[in-house]
């Protein structure tokens, strides 16, 4: 039997939802971590620098699903997760460089792009490859992820060990809560932009 690991809430009057959408991750890819802007106040007490390291890709993903702009996203290097969303709808947006598929429940592929935002689906799978010409790519939710703020920030710190999930990188057959279900008004966003060289 596999037992899934949930990510450690501290919020208060926080309700770990038996009917809240989530996902359970099927593949954890590599350094696949929560960041936002970050805690970068705190070297007097020995803590290092965290939050997201492409700011704008960070703020972009935000931008597009209409979030506050340092809403929490999923940070990850190189490969990607497997995600696999349970318990509703929602709407989701990737940014930097990254190839990703949408796995639909009927098992038809989609072929994803990066700087749009999607409607995922009870039972659909987002299968994050890998980033291709940027090192780190973002995911982010409408409406954002249940996760906890220690010290003003939802940041994970892996050399401290601070922040959502005890301060560790996402593993296999963890669940990771999103704060609400799609509204009925979401609206398919893209950003088109062009290099200047």
């Amino acid at each position: 039997m596999i037992k899934l690991n949930f990510i450690k809430l501290i919020k208060k009057n926080m309700t770990i939802g038996n009917n809240k959408p989530f996902f359970e991750i099927l593949r954890a890819g590599i350094n696949t971590t929560i960041q936002d802007k970050g805690r970068n106040n705190l070297y007097h007490l020995g803590v290092t620098m965290s939050g997201a390291v492409d700011q704008k890709n960070f703020k972009l993903s935000n931008l597009i699903l209409n979030n506050l702009i340092d809403e929490p996203v999923v940070e990850f290097a190189f490969q990607g997760p497997l995600l696999k969303l349970h318990n509703g709808k929602i709407g989701v947006c990737i940014t930097g460089d990254v190839i990703f598929d949408i796995i639909r429940n009927n098992d038809l592929i989609e072929q994803g792009q990066c700087y749009q935002n999607y409607i995922i689906n009870d039972g659909d799978q987002l299968d994050i490859k890998s980033t291709k010409n940027s090192l780190y790519g973002y995911l982010s939710v409408k409406n954002g992820f249940e996760v906890e703020k220690i010290w003003g920030s939802s940041s994970i710190n892996t050399k401290a060990n601070i922040g959502p999930n005890e301060g560790k990188k996402f593993s296999i057959n963890q669940k990771i809560y999103l704060n609400n279900e799609l509204n009925s008004d979401f609206k398919i966003r893209q950003l088109r932009y062009k290099k200047i060289s």
